[in-house]
């Protein structure tokens, strides 16, 4: 039985752990959001957007997450966990074995690459039908965060013809999914995803990186094997820095089971520091560490505490509006959009003073069809400030028109 390369194996298990947990956080209840309430439920524990701690620490956060990988560890991310990169391997070996070893349906193609002893309808049928397949399922993981599993359910089985919009909005994914998996794959890496742009503009030789050991350069047999198994078509024996390698580790498996064969080992490495030769784990992280911007790190730690003090000190219960009062108002809403229809009208116009008087006429209606309700002293107030702005309005336009001539008339 051929071994498995040591590097994809690794890969492997860190690829699928990642693309288990981003189904499990949001199927398990650890983390949803909550589009209604503008708000996330972690672990059932609702968090508004309006808390502002949260919400700046998880965008210090965001910002400078990927930055500090960018310099330390480069595109590990993008050749070890990224799902994208999974799904597009997975389908050129797919496309491989169902349409030629050097087959390319890709869309950055001028045109489509299939072997013509495998150029037929059945291969063609059986290709599009596994990757719609996988295309239905891997569509459902991103509204799991949106939704139950439950409601999924009974949107996919058709038990519940209310869920029918969500169900569009589905198949919409389902195309999109199709389509990245089946053509574009790589070329969304190279042009759309701004992990692989923020990279470019941070990337050095002071990040991981493949290194070529040129001073056994006489023990290269030129045979361009690491060249051939390269992910994302580049020599590995020369890489630079802004090259799209993306630190899988398939060149230098590839180098090494050739070399094997000698009892050599190969002339492809990792290397963390182009400064220092590295040679143990612990010299190697030493030297990330020594590379990190301290900046962006104390930016990332504070982000990171801010989001867990704003969870810590959001109230644990947050207050219920009962049944009644929703429903209260949601008819007064409905009586006040059908009273104010010639203000709105008028506003739609593009009428300033329509669009001050149809505020004001909701307000008034409002307040009228709810006088009791704890927002009326608001109500009024918004009423008489629309009419106010809604008069000036109209005073503003009557002194414009009276400064302009009359068509037809002579001095």
């Amino acid at each position: 039985m051929k071994s498995i390369p040591p590097y994809r194996w690794k890969r492997r298990i860190v690829q699928f752990a990642t693309l288990i947990l981003i189904v499990l956080v949001p199927a398990s209840g650890l983390l949803r959001i909550d589009l209604t309430s503008a708000s996330f439920l972690i672990l059932g524990h609702q968090v508004l957007w309006s808390n502002f701690t949260l919400v700046s620490g998880l965008a210090l956060v965001f910002v400078t997450g990927p930055i500090l990988t960018y310099m330390t560890i480069g595109t590990v991310w993008c050749g070890w966990a990224c799902p994208q990169n999974l799904l597009s391997e997975w389908a050129d070996k797919l496309t491989h074995k169902l349409l030629g070893k050097r087959a390319s349906v890709r869309v950055e193609d001028k045109e489509f690459k299939v072997a013509e002893t495998k150029n037929n309808l059945l291969n063609w049928i059986v290709l599009g039908t596994i990757f719609l397949a996988a295309s239905l399922v891997i569509a459902l993981i991103p509204f799991l965060f949106f939704y139950s599993p439950r409601y999924l359910w009974e949107m996919v089985t058709f038990s519940n013809t209310q869920k029918l919009s969500t169900f569009i909005f589905y198949l919409l994914i389902v195309f999109l999914v199709f389509a990245d998996i089946a053509f574009i794959r790589y070329y969304l890496c190279d042009y759309a995803c701004f992990y692989r742009i923020g990279h470019k503009m941070f990337k050095t030789h002071e990040t991981l990186h493949v290194i070529y050991d040129a001073a056994r350069s006489s023990d290269c047999s030129k045979c361009n094997y690491c060249e051939t198994v390269c992910i994302t078509n580049i020599q590995p024996i020369d890489i630079k820095p802004y090259d799209s390698c993306i630190n899988c580790g398939e060149c230098i498996d590839a180098c090494d089971r050739l070399h094997q064969k000698s009892g050599t080992d190969g002339l492809l490495d990792f290397k963390l520091s182009s400064k220092s030769a590295n040679t143990t784990w612990q010299q190697k992280m030493g030297s990330m560490l020594s590379q990190t911007n301290w900046l962006v790190a104390t930016l990332f730690l504070a982000g990171t505490a801010m989001m867990v003090w704003g969870i810590e000190t959001q109230p644990k219960e947050l207050p219920v509006i009962p049944l009644a009062v929703q429903q209260k108002t949601r008819e007064v809403a409905r009586m006040c959009s059908v009273q104010c229809v010639q203000q709105q009208a008028s506003c739609k116009s593009h009428s300033m003073e329509g669009c001050y008087r149809a505020a004001a006429c909701r307000c008034e209606c409002s307040l009228q069809h709810d006088p009791t309700n704890p927002a009326s002293t608001e109500w009024r107030q918004c009423a008489e400030s629309n009419l106010s702005h809604a008069e000036a309005e109209n005073k503003r336009t009557l002194k414009l028109w009276a400064g302009k001539p009359v068509l037809g008339t002579t001095e």
